[in-house]
């Protein structure tokens, strides 16, 4: 037997479907042929890996997590309409009024001087610093430990 059908019948070899005389011959060829017997190695481990991942475990918490998600998009869609459309339209509605009252207010404010005047003369309250001895006894070093 050569080596290319030797290749060719190593898969059959290792699952034993070969008939006798086929497997017999392939031993044969197998005893004399180094390079074909590394090709069995290899074949054999790839069949041990194949082997292995068959039996892989899977992740556990899969159904629970899938049934969870499932839930979840049956809540959002048994939702009314007002929910899932129009509040997120009301709530923006609402910053916008926000935002633009606030403009108003600050433009309407900074323009009227009257308030600005009675907070010129209200401030003068607010700093008492040369009033507050005990805070400038401790802010000019006078208190050493």
């Amino acid at each position: 037997m050569e080596c290319n059908e030797v290749n060719s019948k190593l898969i059959f070899y290792l699952e034993k479907e070969l008939l006798k005389d086929e497997m017999l011959q392939v031993e044969n060829h197998l005893s004399k042929c180094s390079s074909c017997s590394d090709r069995l190695v290899l074949l054999q481990s790839a069949m041990g890996v194949i082997e292995k991942e068959k039996f892989l475990q899977p992740n556990p918490y899969f159904v629970s997590k899938t049934m969870n998600r499932f839930k979840e998009e049956q809540r959002k869609a048994n939702q009314p309409v007002f929910t899932r459309l129009l509040m997120p339209a009301f709530v923006s509605i609402l910053f916008v009024l926000a935002i633009g009252s606030g403009i108003f207010m600050g433009a309407n404010f900074a323009s009227d001087t009257e308030n600005i005047q009675q907070s010129n003369l209200i401030d003068p309250y607010f700093n008492e610093i040369d009033n507050e001895t005990i805070e400038l006894f401790f802010l000019n070093d006078g208190y050493h430990e």
